[in-house]
């Protein structure tokens, strides 16, 4: 999907102005903590034979294109039913959907495999489903300030094209430099409930709110927190204007003595669709500094768990935030792992995290070609990195350990499978259904200030359009409608909910209703 990209050289140059002068990241844990290292995860993880199953084909109307599901095989058969839901909300959206199972591989196999459908298939993105093989990146002196890093790095998938390179220490299976055609081909997004649980249940879980969101159930209201604490505040206003591209209902904090752990708390359990939080962080929490820099609060990665917040997305600006390797500990995993919402999170696997926020979301706001997913966004976010800015070892260590642990195909907003029923004041609406369906009868009333097409169709609660009642020109003034609830072949709709949609020159209105005969 092609997304609008204009005023982009002046954006970079003002951004690239000011970058060097950031405050870096920084660990944030314990004394004495650190994180897991390639050997440890290795160690837990042995590479065995790879091979893999075709699982479905399912091809769509070419609304959208082509994109893979990759499953840990060991959870195929638990997941069928939420994989196979999932096919079925993006066929709905026009994508053809290639599922497999994956057992076992390193990361260079599952890679090729990810190549072959890029070549054969033209994948744009890929969605990773359990414990699938974890590339790892290697740095001598981290932003040459912090010594020694590794870290997982999903873009080694992301880039098909590239060749990435093992110099630095020959064989010990990280890589170390990447050269080449180095712009990622595909997105890829991931769930790992590292440690949390039960795999299974987890995931099982997810994608019950996964549904519920496609299917508009778990849309929440669309605004966004924007949490920055002390030493970004002279980068706040922009960044909070960035966000705002996506939700122009933002709520700003970052005073240095307010923003604090104990008032993010607060501000958590406020409705948002999307949290932006700025913050020195570990796997395992956040650290807030007050009191004129001097002392500092933690909001921990276990009260994304606990607390629940009714957040649906995440942009973690916090060092190490999404390591997903560490094992229970990682605090993107437990945002999206909680109960009741949270279905995305963006972050980074080391000491850096996004910048130049402008190309994310804009590429999200649903007024450019309806927006586009996460992946999408995600993508076009490395590729103006790339193309715009250039990809220098400063911008390799901020931006090397990103990673989406989500759903890539999902939009933020303006997205729904079916078909909302949204709240109305029967004062003010031009529309009232008089009578619901009784055996095939429904009247309406419906009042027009001026000349307008009104079109009236039928969803099922799964979001499938069963049939269109109308799509007429009718004068201003009320008028009494009496439709006949049949298919396009005249036959009854079976008894069941419905959600009706009427579509006027100047608005959309929805209502459920019920036919009981």
């Amino acid at each position: 999907m092609n997304v609008i990209v204009s005023m982009v050289s002046l954006t970079c140059f003002l951004y690239s102005n000011g970058r060097d002068e950031i405050p870096l990241l920084r660990w944030a844990g314990p004394e004495g903590s650190c994180p897991g290292t390639y050997e440890e995860w290795v160690a837990q993880h042995p590479y065995s034979d790879f091979s893999y199953i075709i699982d479905d084909i399912v091809y769509g109307d070419g609304r959208a294109g082509i994109v893979a599901i990759l499953t840990d095989q060991t959870l195929a058969t638990s997941l069928a039913f939420e994989i196979d839901q999932l096919i079925d909300n993006l066929q709905f959206e026009g994508y053809t959907v290639l599922s497999y199972q994956i057992s076992g591989g390193e990361p260079e196999t599952l890679r090729s495999f990810l190549q072959d459908l890029y070549a054969t298939g033209n994948i744009e993105g890929a969605f990773f489903i359990g414990d699938l093989p974890v590339p790892w990146f290697e740095i001598a002196d981290d932003f040459n300030t912090y010594g020694y890093a590794q870290f997982p790095i999903d873009l080694f998938y992301m880039d098909v094209n590239g060749t990435w390179l093992d110099t630095m220490n020959t064989g010990n299976g990280k890589y170390d430099g990447h050269i080449g055609d180095v712009n990622p081909e595909i997105y890829i997004g991931r769930l790992t409930p590292q440690g949390l649980g039960d795999d299974t249940l987890l995931i099982k879980n997810y994608f019950s709110k996964n549904n519920a969101y496609r299917l508009g159930s778990l849309r929440l209201r669309e605004r966004a927190l924007v949490f920055v604490d002390d030493d970004w505040i002279p980068w706040a206003p922009q960044w909070a204007a960035d966000v705002a591209l996506l939700y122009t209902d933002t709520m700003n904090y970052w005073d240095p003595e307010t923003t604090r752990a104990s008032v993010y708390r607060v501000k958590l359990d406020t409705t948002q669709a999307w949290v932006a939080v700025f913050a020195h962080s570990w796997p395992g929490g956040h650290s807030f500094t007050y009191n004129s820099g001097t002392n500092h609060d933690y909001y921990y990665s276990t009260e994304y768990t606990n607390q629940n917040p009714p957040t649906n997305f995440y942009n973690f600006f916090a060092c190490s935030f999404c390591r997903y390797t560490e094992s229970g500990n990682c605090g993107g995993n437990r945002a999206i792992f909680n109960q009741t919402s949270g279905v995305g999170a963006i972050g980074s696997t080391k000491t850096g995290s996004m910048l130049d926020f402008h190309y994310f979301y804009r590429a999200l706001n649903r007024q450019e070609e309806n927006g586009n997913t996460l992946g999408e966004a995600f993508k076009y976010w490395f590729d103006c990195i790339y193309d715009s800015v250039g990809m220098d070892f400063n911008r390799l260590c901020w931006h090397y350990g990103m990673t989406l642990l989500a759903d890539p195909f999902l939009k933020p907003i303006g997205h729904v499978v079916g078909v909302e029923e949204v709240p109305y004041d029967a004062a003010i609406s031009p529309l009232t259904v008089l009578g619901n369906p009784v055996s095939t009868t429904l009247l309406l009333q419906l009042s027009l200030s001026e000349a307008e097409n009104v079109t009236i169709s039928l969803y099922d609660c799964s979001g499938r359009k069963v049939t269109q009642l109308m799509n007429n020109g009718i004068a201003a003034g009320q008028h009494i409608i009496n439709l006949q609830c049949t298919d396009q072949t005249g036959n009854q709709l079976p008894n069941g909910v419905y959600i009706m949609l009427v579509q006027t020159d100047s608005e959309t209105i929805t209502r459920k209703i019920v036919k009981i005969q």
